[in-house]
């Protein structure tokens, strides 16, 4: 989300440039490096949205993980998804919350650790919207047309939009919009794009714009919804494997003990935009990973 989900400093990241990924359930991944208990626990997230908007709404998240883990936690704010990712990979942030495709340019550039990740994340979508002015009805009608996708690191605002224009709609999304598609940086201004006419048309995170609409962010008298993706898996929280197993177990429980019943945890769960945490795998990302080399986006 700039998602409601998320959160990550800035490095040039080219996605090809990664080294050989690391199996992330060998020995030498899950080995407790860290051994001593650490006085400051620093987490982030790719800035999906608002920058501003995601550090005074995550306040009740570390507030909850600082109990939970027995340490300060520190919220870090980045520029863009690469700097989430290379915050991670530098050992600036101990834990991220990453969408699926930066989480597998993480796994591909160093050893990282998938942990949990919301319920709605093992089926996850994305919308593709047009402006009423353009008289686009669907998917087909994009060519020739102006476009934008959210950031290029996105997974619901760019890789699978992406791949499904090519393998559903046959749209080349290098060739057949009016000029380049547009990349707006975060799924809340792809939407202000497309409603102040800026484009025609763009993709971004099904849970961003159902939340823009509900919170009258979005004048739907100016945009249509065209297309629904099929399903994916997404968001999740992601260590770094120096990070000893004993801090990322009791990371995990944190998320995993969030309950909608009880009033304290009712907050967290709202600006997450979840009802429950599940555990995640390192197979759970292999089809984004085969996405973003058939895509090309990953090298």
């Amino acid at each position: 989300m700039r998602s409601r989900n998320a959160l990550v400093l800035v490095v040039a990241l080219t996605l090809g440039c990664g080294d050989k990924k690391a199996d992330e359930n060998s020995p030498a991944v899950n080995k407790p490096i860290e051994t001593a208990e650490p006085t400051l626990v620093r987490v982030t997230g790719i800035p999906d949205e608002n920058p501003t908007e995601l550090a005074r709404s995550y306040k009740p998240l570390t507030d909850y993980l600082a109990e939970k883990l027995g340490a300060k936690v520190e919220y870090v704010p980045v520029t863009d998804y690469g700097a989430a990712v290379h915050a991670l990979a530098a050992g600036k942030v101990d834990f991220a919350w990453l969408g699926g495709f930066t989480h597998v340019q993480s796994r591909n550039m160093t050893s990282v650790v998938p942990l949990v990740q919301r319920d709605i994340d093992r089926q996850f979508y994305s919308v593709f919207i047009a402006s009423k002015k353009s008289a686009i009805k669907n998917p087909g009608d994009l060519k020739g047309r102006t476009f934008a996708f959210g950031s290029k690191s996105s997974t619901s605002g760019h890789l699978m939009p992406r791949h499904f224009l090519t393998t559903v709609h046959k749209i080349d999304s290098d060739k057949d919009f009016d000029g380049k598609p547009v990349f707006s940086g975060a799924h809340d201004a792809t939407a202000k794009m497309v409603e102040e006419g800026k484009v025609a048309a763009g993709a971004l995170n099904k849970q961003v714009w159902d939340r823009l609409v509900s919170e009258g962010k979005i004048e739907t008298t100016k945009v249509d919804v065209i297309w629904t993706t099929p399903p994916y898996v997404d968001y999740v929280w992601t260590a770094r494997r120096e990070v000893s197993e004993e801090l990322r177990e009791k990371f995990a429980q944190a998320f995993l003990a969030l309950d909608p019943k009880t009033a304290a945890h009712q907050p967290i769960l709202d600006r997450m935009g979840a009802k429950k945490y599940v555990r995640a795998t390192a197979a759970d990302f292999d089809s984004i990973e085969a996405v973003g080399k058939q895509t090309g986006l990953l090298k």
